[in-house]
């Protein structure tokens, strides 16, 4: 009996083993996909900022990015004294801040007064009403903050690098 001879037997094995090989890459435990690009990331993930001792830049409120009027102007920190200050897009305020685990709650915002219309002037009233919602979630992960209120107001905040 003559048994067949493939002279692309052994090469086609060699690729099939080594395809079969590369589908079996294992989940990196950092939470980068390195399984889709191949290769490590080159930069370690980033630790989460602190709640406290951090300016925080409101991004986005319920989902909806700041209008570009108002960007970059509605900051604010919470201090590790309990209180918390900055500016509401167009007024500064202050107010004491309880943090407990997972949620902060605000007491009366107190602000100057100027008079603010356009889009900074809504961003300050979205503000004010969240910071006066009662207790607020709240999450970091890496460099964002998300306080979330009991009736599902978001608001998502970026952590100022250090050079700021």
């Amino acid at each position: 009996m003559r048994t067949p001879r493939h002279p692309a037997g052994p090469a086609a094995a060699g690729l099939a083993l080594l395809l079969a090989l590369a589908g079996c890459t294992a989940a990196p435990q950092d939470g980068s996909d390195t399984a889709a690009t191949g290769q490590a990331s080159a930069t370690p993930p980033v630790a989460d900022a602190p709640l406290t001792a951090t300016e925080w830049t409101v991004t986005s409120l319920d989902g909806v990015p700041v209008p570009a009027g108002a960007a970059g102007r509605a900051r604010f920190a919470l201090a590790p004294d309990g209180t918390a200050g900055g500016s509401l897009g167009c007024n500064r305020f202050s107010a004491a801040a309880t943090v407990e685990g997972a949620t902060v709650t605000f007491g009366p915002v107190t602000s100057t007064r100027m008079a603010c219309e356009g889009p900074a002037g809504a961003v300050e009233r979205a503000l004010t009403g969240l910071f006066g919602a009662g207790t607020l979630s709240w999450t970091v992960r890496g460099r964002t903050l998300t306080l979330t209120a009991a009736d599902g107001r978001i608001l998502t905040a970026e952590a100022a690098s250090a050079a700021e």
